[in-house]
């Protein structure tokens, strides 16, 4: 399996800045929906030969499950502060 890893950051930052520039024309849902189509069309282009719709899952949830723990773990830094 697969981590993003912090060494990817740089890239992450500048997915993020390109969201931002579209977030005011599209709602939360439409940005949910845009980048699960988007992680499809990458599954989709992955070299059949050595990924596996299964592996590519468990990279797929991994990474989900990680950016969630993420975010929670800096949303709790901040409760409290003002």
């Amino acid at each position: 399996m697969k981590l993003a890893a912090p060494e990817h950051e740089a890239s992450y930052q500048e997915m993020c800045d390109l969201l931002k520039r579209h977030a005011d024309k599209v709602s939360a849902v439409d940005l949910l929906a845009i980048a699960s189509n988007m992680i499809g069309k990458l599954i989709a282009l992955q070299d059949q030969r050595t990924m596996t719709r299964e592996k590519a899952m468990k990279i797929v949830v991994a990474n989900i499950e990680e950016g969630n723990r993420q975010v929670f773990s800096e949303l709790e830094k901040t409760v409290g502060s003002s």
